[in-house]
């Protein structure tokens, strides 16, 4: 007999919404479980019916029941055994059992049936409403605590399902919110959900059906089979899966993520889903592509670059014109301090210089020095340092440093030969000095002779030789003043006088030789101050020679002189001549700079001599001109009202100057 067969109830009176309970009976004599039927038939409950303790306690693995009806006496395991077993399960044991039995009435045996667990011991014959009446009792009980277990679960079931809404709703708040582009799809692949910033990015709507075929819409051409690719295999393997390529925004523009897929799995490992996110690195990349740039270029350099800490004055980074100028490898020189490359500064010395740059006060640091290489020979540089901050983290120093050996060499080349032009010119214009002295005095006593005649005749030719000779000793003059410039032993004889005399004077000595041109003066009174007048008559008669030489026939000239609130001088003398471009309005100033070549004469020292002259007065001279012929130039001067003896202020030859 199956124990299928053994158990009945009356399949009519079950009710979709009556829960029923289950009740084993125990006998080895089947009439006597038929009556038991009989007598708990009418309360519409299973019953499981076993003819032996080993089958009852089959029954107990596959089902709870709400009480056990059982004989004591039984073959194989009786009774109280069964009992003893059933208790003994933690399943089982608080299962009510009513012990049924026609022998051992004595008080000892009933004893012993309540000492193995029963709640209950009757005797045959018994009341059959009584023990229904019992029976009735456990079931009420049975069914009220699985009524509260299924209310139990029920509640818990309810407070799960509204845990995980909630966290849905924090998931999904926390999903909308994120920055990064991010999708889930099934474990299929299959896309279900896209947040507000991947449909922000692409221009998605919230209603648009989401596949794959969707999203690699937006996907780069060049990227789109490998991303479909990556995305199918991580798909099968069900591995996470990272991969860079360019998703379109809105607006057409592609921009470089990093896109991340990891799969979600349940609590016993199997896959249920995938979330993606996409980080845009666009910015970083450009970065790091700018970066490899700036170090090819670096590297590729025959500078020497070296990169260090501002902390611990650690190299970090050293290219190839270091490793060749400071004789060792880049590996070698990172790590090394750069105290150990600069050999000329002590720590102290070398953070004083660093901290302008980390301060912000000045941009960059440029100054010579040598570097010590790792021979212990040492090499002349010129170092340009500058500070890179960082954000977010330290910055570091920037230094690049040139090899100056051969310009050292072509500057000291240069220099001993611009000495030996300065002592030639010097040494030739003193040379050339006594026979010109010496012609201009015959010139002028042949004049005497011939009664002061000049206009006819011999008369006419010695008083072109005489202006001539006067021109020669200019020229002279000229490079003499050049001379002493270039060793800075140019002297000033001081004298406080009226610079306002001083301009009309020279207007008057130079409208002689104006040629049609007049000469006005805008001169303020008293204008008074500490100036070497020689000197200054020097500049004011260039400037007027070069005023009138570059205006047209009968073009006016202005010399204007005024006193500034500054305790300063404004001198400038205006023509209507050809003007100066723009482009060579520096020029002018330097030696034997022209701004329109040797069309008007001139050696171009006129004006070297005279910044010279201003210059170490302590003023200071500029030219303005729009560069258009007709409007003409406006040469400007300030100087000091007083001014300081410059050394060597007294010259042996001072009064040899021309002003003429």
């Amino acid at each position: 007999m199956t124990p299928s067969e053994h158990i009945s109830a009356d399949r009519n009176q079950e009710g979709p919404s009556q829960p029923r309970a289950s009740i084993l009976m125990v006998d080895d004599h089947p009439s006597n479980l038929l009556a038991l039927e009989a007598i708990l038939e009418p309360l519409g409950q299973e019953l499981v019916k076993a003819t032996s303790g080993e089958e009852a306690l089959k029954f107990l693995l596959q089902r709870d029941f709400a009480v056990i009806l059982m004989d004591v006496q039984m073959p194989g395991l009786d009774g109280f055994q069964t009992a003893t077993l059933i208790k003994q399960r933690e399943r089982t044991r608080t299962i009510p059992i009513i012990f049924l039995t026609a022998l051992s009435r004595d008080a000892a045996h009933v004893f012993k049936g309540y000492a193995h667990g029963a709640v209950d011991y009757l005797l045959k014959p018994f009341d059959p409403e009584i023990l229904r009446s019992k029976v009735s009792v456990f079931v009420d009980l049975f069914l009220k605590e699985q009524q509260i277990q299924r209310q139990a679960a029920l509640l818990r079931e309810r407070e799960r399902e509204a845990l995980e809404r909630q966290s849905e709703l924090r998931h999904l708040r926390l999903t909308e919110s994120l920055p990064e582009v991010m999708w889930a799809a099934r474990s299929d692949g299959s896309f279900t959900y896209a947040n507000r910033a991947a449909r922000d990015y692409t221009g998605i709507q919230a209603e648009q059906p989401l596949s794959l075929n969707t999203f690699l819409e937006f996907v780069h051409p060049s990227d789109r089979e490998a991303m479909r690719a990556a995305w199918g295999q991580a798909i099968r393997l069900g591995q996470r899966v990272e991969r860079e390529f360019r998703l379109r925004r809105f607006d057409g523009v592609y921009r470089w993520h990093l896109a991340r897929a990891v799969p979600e799995r349940d609590e016993n490992g199997l896959l249920v889903g995938w979330i993606a996110v996409a980080t845009d690195i666009d910015d970083k990349r450009r970065a790091e592509e700018a970066q490899g740039r700036f170090k090819a270029t670096l590297d590729a350099t025959l500078d020497c670059v070296l990169m260090f800490s501002p902390d611990s004055l650690t190299l970090t980074y050293a290219n190839a014109g270091a490793a060749k100028q400071l004789a060792g490898s880049a590996e070698e020189l990172v790590g090394l301090s750069v105290l150990e490359v600069e050999g000329a500064f002590d720590e102290a010395g070398f953070r004083k210089l660093l901290a302008p740059l980390v301060s912000g006060t000045l941009p960059s640091q440029t100054y010579s020095t040598s570097h010590r290489r790792r021979d212990g020979s040492e090499v002349p540089v010129e170092v340009v340092l500058q500070y890179v901050a960082a954000d977010g983290g330290p910055g570091r120093f920037i230094s690049v440093a040139r090899d100056i050996t051969e310009r050292q060499r072509a500057e000291t080349a240069l220099r001993l030969a611009s000495e030996a032009k300065d002592a030639f010119l010097a040494a030739a214009s003193h040379e050339l000095r006594t026979p010109l002295a010496a012609a201009k005095g015959h010139a002028h006593l042949a004049l005497l002779k011939l009664g002061g005649e000049t206009e006819t005749g011999p008369g006419k030719s010695l008083k072109i030789i005489n202006r001539q000779i006067d021109r020669m000793a200019k020229l002279v003059e000229d490079l003499l003043d050049i001379s002493r410039l270039q060793a800075g032993r140019l002297s000033l004889e001081l004298e406080r006088f009226d610079l306002s005399h001083l301009v009309h004077e020279t207007r008057d000595r130079m409208a002689v030789l104006s040629q049609g041109h007049e000469i006005h003066v805008e001169a303020s009174e008293q204008l008074e101050g500490t100036w070497d007048r020689g000197r200054l008559d020097q500049v004011l008669t260039n400037l007027l020679s070069n005023a009138l030489r570059y205006s047209p026939e009968g073009g006016p000239v202005w010399v204007r002189v005024q006193g500034e609130r500054d305790e300063g001088v404004h001198l400038s003398v205006t023509d209507t001549g050809v003007g100066i471009p723009k482009e060579k309005q520096a020029l002018i100033f330097e030696r034997f700079g022209r701004a329109h070549g040797s069309k008007y004469g001139g050696l171009g020292l006129g004006l070297t001599i005279s910044q010279g002259i201003v210059e170490q007065h302590g003023g200071r001279i500029w030219v303005e001109s729009p560069g258009v012929a007709g409007e003409g130039s406006t040469f400007h001067v300030w100087l000091p009202r007083e001014t300081e003896a410059p050394p060597g202020t007294v010259h042996p030859d001072a009064d040899t100057r021309s002003t003429n």
